[in-house]
């Protein structure tokens, strides 16, 4: 129910792609190289397609583990105008990670037009004391998506 109703909010407030002049030669770029696919081995490389940078994300999805963020995030990332971490990047959550600052996490956000919306995935922000705080005082306006799966009792028996 949360993905259908993300999902049905983005399309209805996100409607634009990426600019229609720069469709052609992306996509020749594209087929001629995969260095601009966020799972590309390339993906790390400082070469970009026109008209983009790497950019904070505006939205970030919590939750539990096995609780289905992965799959939310695949679904999301099927939308032109969303483009998704490749992995999980653990920045708030792991204190060696978040002494490396802003600009190391920006390094690790896909490349994306000003009309799209950059998403990260980490479960483990939901579980850290430090995390809501951090994530707070880099953008205190970022939407955080947190998927509630299954009732407690069920959650616990997994993990059995």
């Amino acid at each position: 129910m949360a993905f259908l109703l993300v999902s049905a909010y983005l399309l209805l407030t996100h409607t634009q792609g990426a600019p229609v002049e720069n469709g052609p030669l992306l996509e020749t770029l594209k087929s001629q190289v995969g260095l601009f696919s966020n799972k590309s081995e390339h993906y790390s490389a400082q070469v970009r397609p026109p008209g983009t940078s790497r950019r904070i994300p505006q939205t970030i999805i919590i939750g539990v583990r096995k609780g289905g963020t992965r799959a939310l995030l695949e679904m999301l990332d099927i939308h032109p105008n969303i483009v998704v971490a490749a992995t999980e990047v653990h920045f708030f959550d792991w204190d060696e990670n978040y002494v490396k600052g802003l600009d190391w996490y920006r390094s690790l956000m896909p490349f994306s037009y000003g009309n799209q919306i950059t998403i990260e995935k980490t479960p483990g922000y939901f579980t850290s004391p430090q995390a809501p705080e951090r994530i707070h005082d880099m953008n205190s306006s970022i939407k955080l998506l947190k998927l509630n799966t299954e009732t407690p009792v069920g959650r616990s028996c997994i993990h059995l």
